[in-house]
């Protein structure tokens, strides 16, 4: 068994959310889990098990139960990632609140450098592949989809943020709060509200470059998805184009 939970909240919150890993997570909450331990960062590791099917929830209360840094968020029903990430801001204590995917294809090596980045002041820091210089390694396909994807969105909501769907972002957690409550989308395409609506209401946003190491068995369905995401941006334009939106975090 692990030592005492933590009572006192952490200077940051990292956010997993989990669907069906349980083949993955355990793996990259131990990287994690050392990574905290190794660097004295002051955080905690909250899990989130969007409504898995397999024994990932299992899982992840044995990791809970055996580290102090570890907490759980138990969905009954998917809620897709945004859901997830939602419930997991809710449950965060951190002053500032980062989330990145199960197979850590990010790497920890990104997480203090998107730390530093928020104690200067930004509000919402986020993983940027192009910056790179070595690029990724994502399938053709992958990288083709994200292209089209990208310049859909441009055309539709002007938003000027390559890279919109990487799975590497960090906020301050108020900041995360009210972007997450006013969120319509849940699933693949949150990321695009999210930022939309972190530009209108006038956040500093910042980007770092990170390199990504492709993972096999991602949850990801190219085409399928692809076409949910279309209709989902064409949603967040829509509603934007109706004053749907808030002009501000403050409504």
């Amino acid at each position: 068994m692990g030592d005492t939970p933590r009572t006192d909240p952490p200077k940051l919150s990292l956010l997993v959310p989990c669907y069906n890993e349980e083949k993955r997570v355990g793996a990259t909450a131990k990287t994690v889990i050392e990574f905290i331990a190794e660097s004295e960062l002051d955080a905690e590791l909250i899990l989130i098990d969007d409504g898995s099917l397999d024994g990932t929830w299992t899982l992840l209360e044995g990791l809970r139960l055996a580290h102090p840094v570890v907490r759980t968020v138990h969905l009954e029903k998917n809620r897709g990632k945004g859901g997830a990430l939602a419930a997991g801001v809710d449950a965060a204590r951190g002053e500032y609140v980062l989330f990145f995917d199960a197979d850590l294809s990010h790497g920890t090596e990104n997480i203090r450098r998107a730390l530093d980045v928020l104690e200067r002041g930004a509000d919402l820091v986020i993983g940027a592949r192009d910056l790179n210089d070595d690029g990724d390694d994502y399938p053709l396909t992958r990288r083709v989809t994200s292209a089209v994807f990208n310049l859909v969105i441009d055309s539709l909501l002007g938003l000027g943020i390559p890279d919109t769907q990487c799975g590497f972002k960090a906020f301050r957690r108020e900041v995360a709060g009210a972007l997450f409550r006013t969120l319509t989308v849940s699933r693949f395409s949150f990321d695009v509200e999210l930022l939309f609506l972190a530009k209108r209401w006038g956040h500093r946003i910042e980007r770092i470059p990170i390199e990504v190491e492709h993972q096999e068995g991602s949850t990801v369905r190219v085409f399928r998805d692809g076409i949910q995401m279309f209709g989902d941006v064409v949603r967040i334009a829509w509603n934007a184009k109706r004053g749907r939106y808030p002009k501000s975090a403050n409504r």
